[in-house]
């Protein structure tokens, strides 16, 4: 064997030189024993099975990430061409930054954008384009890897609409390239935020399938310090992570976004001079189409079906909707049954039957289960709301400004749809549409407490005269530290606290809501 022979490439290795001696350098993507021989994957932008029969100790020291050169020979197995080695030798320090320069510009030789535009005409779009772009190279270079990839989202319409989105662009990527080991998790997360147990099963989740870098994807949750435990953990076991979010993110003391030091990208639009009527399943459909452009042909009613779930606005919202092949109050029935069932899969993915109900699998099946589920829905929320009605207590506050308070954990079955959140939301709106309100003109604040969490919805008008959940939190949390958490919108979220402490969040929140109603009077009358 001739040790000084010039490396080749692996893109140049064809099945007419079997049997010719050649030298490999790369990084080492996989190793595994077998009952023959050990097998190592390696990596130089394209990959190669390589093998050496009876390893001295050696080969043993070599792990999944070093840079090395093997020499060998070529054969045919399987129809596949590899390497059998016969020596290796790691790589010194100038050849080392040398072969990881190539290695990073192979990847970025082969990722385009599949679309040349955004969807619709946006400003906000326009300044998030680099982070769009990044993110886009991040996961297609990850599917290229032949990385295990995780996608967690908030278990409603606007994080199930995220999740599914890159999870059928980033499948279709993955079969157009003919990368078979490129595993794709979806899974939803059971509570707003991405959290220790979900963390926990994902680590978990890695070890047994994976030896490479994984790429956790959290949609629809992420940016918040609510997320933080659980994205520390996953960073501790290196996992690459990206977050695409519409919540308002957490900044730390220094006024920089807290989870911005953990993550690869971080989508917003709130840091990008944007709100959250740009909606994370709006933004996860604009990322997954510059995946694969095909997204278009079957699923370009996704937006839109995100945003109604969430009550967006605003002109990207008109855009969207102009778009859909489905008209408003079809996506609502549609979002209607999407809630319902994903309330009862849980933490379960069940990617077949979400996709018939969103409309982009089976429609015909899709049909009959939102016109049933729909139906279902509608009889549940006519009993509730019978009873409800009875014991929900409404207070006028000032002129166009109107309290709304109950007791939510008495109202409504354990376990069973709607949930609080849903069931204060039904409320909420109910009161707004049998009075014909406008919610730009008229603030509508609505309290459901229960024995360890507050549920807050509120209209567009109360927020503009400041009213802001997350404040109310941030003073609890000022005297009670953790036993105080959640977040969520300015105008829609949960807190949780300890029981002991219901008087005292009970308290705190109907004064913080009287000081707003003091300060709007004193600037002008609302």
């Amino acid at each position: 064997m001739n040790f000084n022979i010039l490396p080749i490439k692996i893109s140049e290795i064809s099945f007419d030189m079997e049997g010719q001696s050649v030298s490999i350098q790369g990084k080492i993507t996989d190793i595994y024993k077998t009952s023959g021989p050990l097998v190592f994957r390696i990596f130089d932008g394209d990959e190669l099975r390589s093998v050496v029969f009876n390893p001295v100790e050696d080969y043993y020291s070599l792990k999944v990430g070093d840079y090395v050169r093997f020499y060998g020979a070529l054969s045919v197995r399987r129809e596949n061409v590899e390497l059998q080695i016969s020596k290796f030798e790691r790589l010194n320090v100038d050849e080392l930054k040398l072969i990881k320069n190539e290695i990073e510009n192979s990847f970025l030789d082969r990722i385009k954008r599949d679309t040349p535009d955004f969807l619709c005409d946006s400003e906000v779009y326009k300044k998030m384009e680099k982070i769009f772009l990044e993110a886009m190279v991040c996961i297609k270079k990850a599917v290229l890897q032949e990385r295990m990839i995780i996608i967690r989202h908030h278990n409603d319409c606007d994080g199930i609409t995220a999740g599914v989105s890159l999870e059928k662009a980033i499948s279709s990527y993955a079969d157009k390239e003919k990368k078979k080991d490129c595993k794709i998790f979806r899974k939803p997360c059971a509570a707003p935020y991405y959290d220790i147990e979900d963390a926990l099963k994902d680590i978990d989740l890695y070890f047994s399938f994976s030896k490479k870098k994984p790429l956790l994807i959290i949609a629809d949750n992420g940016s918040t310090d609510s997320d933080l435990d659980g994205i520390i953990r996953t960073k501790i076991y290196d996992f690459e992570i990206g977050v695409i979010d519409h919540h308002p993110p957490t900044k730390d003391v220094n006024g920089e976004y807290t989870i911005d030091k953990y993550v690869s990208f971080h989508i917003n639009p709130h840091i990008y001079s944007g709100d959250s009527n740009l909606c994370t399943g709006m933004l996860a459909y604009e990322l997954a189409r510059m995946i694969d452009s095909n997204m278009d042909n079957y699923a370009i009613h996704m937006p839109a079906l995100a945003g109604v779930g969430d009550k967006s606005k605003g002109n990207e919202m008109n855009r969207y909707l102009e778009i859909s092949p489905f008209n408003s109050e079809e996506l609502e029935k549609i979002k209607l049954a999407l809630d319902h069932e994903a309330y009862y899969l849980k933490r379960f993915s069940l990617s077949s039957f979400i996709e018939d109900i969103m409309m982009i699998g089976d429609n015909d099946r899709g049909r009959l289960i939102i016109d049933y589920v729909f139906d279902e829905i509608e009889k549940k929320r006519n009993s509730q709301w019978a009873l409800i009605q009875k014991y929900i207590q409404i207070k006028n506050m000032a002129d166009k400004f109107d309290l709304i308070t109950l007791d939510i954990d008495k109202l409504i079955s354990k376990g069973e749809f709607p949930s609080p959140g849903r069931t204060l939301g039904f409320v909420h709106n109910k009161y707004i549409w049998e009075n014909k309100i406008n919610e730009d003109d008229r603030a509508i604040i609505t309290l459901g407490f229960a024995e360890d969490y507050l549920v807050i919805r509120a209209t567009n008008k109360a927020k503009s005269i400041g009213f802001d959940l997350n404040n109310i939190i941030k003073q609890l949390k000022e005297v009670y530290l953790e036993e105080v958490q959640g977040g969520g919108h300015p105008g829609a979220g949960t807190i949780r606290f300890v029981p002991i402490l219901k008087d005292e969040v009970k308290k705190v929140s109907l004064e913080y809501i009287e000081k707003i109603v003091k300060d709007s009077k004193s600037r002008i009358p609302i």
